[in-house]
């Protein structure tokens, strides 16, 4: 920036990154998993379920694995309409005959993804309060790089929890086989006697029935848990490129040589 420009007010850069946009869409997203897996768990009997999906959803463990994407997969859902409303609120701002009014469903999907700050604390009004700093080419050429950084920056910080549950569901799924295979060796001892060898050959073989099916939950649901981290990545890659766009055209537009 030059000399006699006001600075870029870096302190307030902190309200971009609150703990808000991780825990309120966390929140939420739990609540509902939450609220969900007591419903079904009330009003649908395990015994009425077919055979595949009461073999899994019938192990307590599994259960509290499949609660787990669950609720990831309502996070990644609360983020993805979150840039969909960043990017309306974008436009409003910088587009062609801004418009101040935002529908109140807006509104509400912000609240809820934690995107919605007070006062200017969110990207785009960053982005304008730093307009107003810049009096160069050079000062936007910074700018930009700047703000960029700020864009990754905070993607990283949001989709924090995808990545630990990339991390998390198969590292499960290896404790289940830990806990099974244990209770299987426990059981190998009364196998081998004759006077309690039908109940050792069933701890046996339901420690290992845990072993896999905890190990098989955990490395499938890991699979789509990769996917939305990599939806979301699309999904703000293409929203930088609408800000990215917007700093060019002041840039190249706006600014003296």
């Amino acid at each position: 920036m030059t000399d006699d420009s006001p600075p870029l007010e870096i302190a307030r850069a902190g309200g971009l990154f609150s703990e808000r946009q991780i825990i309120v869409p966390l929140v939420v997203a739990t609540l509902i998993a939450l609220a969900v897996s007591l419903t079904v768990a009330h009003f649908q009997a395990l015994a009425n379920l077919p055979a595949g999906l009461h073999r899994y959803l019938g192990n307590g463990y599994c259960q509290v694995m499949i609660g787990l994407f669950f609720a990831i997969t309502l996070y990644a859902a609360l983020h993805y309409l979150g840039l969909h409303v960043e990017r309306r609120h974008l436009q409003q701002r910088f587009g062609p005959g801004p418009d101040a009014r935002v529908a109140r469903w807006l509104d509400w999907l912000g609240y809820l993804s934690g995107r919605r700050a007070a006062g200017d604390e969110d990207f785009p009004g960053a982005l304008r309060r730093w307009y107003g700093n810049a009096r160069t080419r050079e000062d936007f050429a910074h700018l930009s790089d700047y703000f960029l950084l700020l864009r990754g920056q905070q993607h990283q910080h949001n989709f924090a929890p995808i990545g630990f549950a990339i991390w998390v569901l198969p590292l499960l799924g290896f404790i289940g086989t830990v806990v099974g295979i244990t209770q299987a060796i426990g059981g190998l001892e009364q196998a081998v006697t004759p006077a309690a060898a039908a109940s050792g050959l069933s701890t046996v073989l339901g420690g290992l029935k845990f072993a896999f099916d905890t190990t098989f939950i955990g490395l499938v649901l890991v699979i789509p848990t990769m996917l939305y981290l990599l939806a979301l990545r699309a999904r703000a890659q293409k929203l930088d490129m609408v800000y990215y766009q917007i700093l060019l055209d002041r840039r190249f537009h706006a600014a003296p040589a």
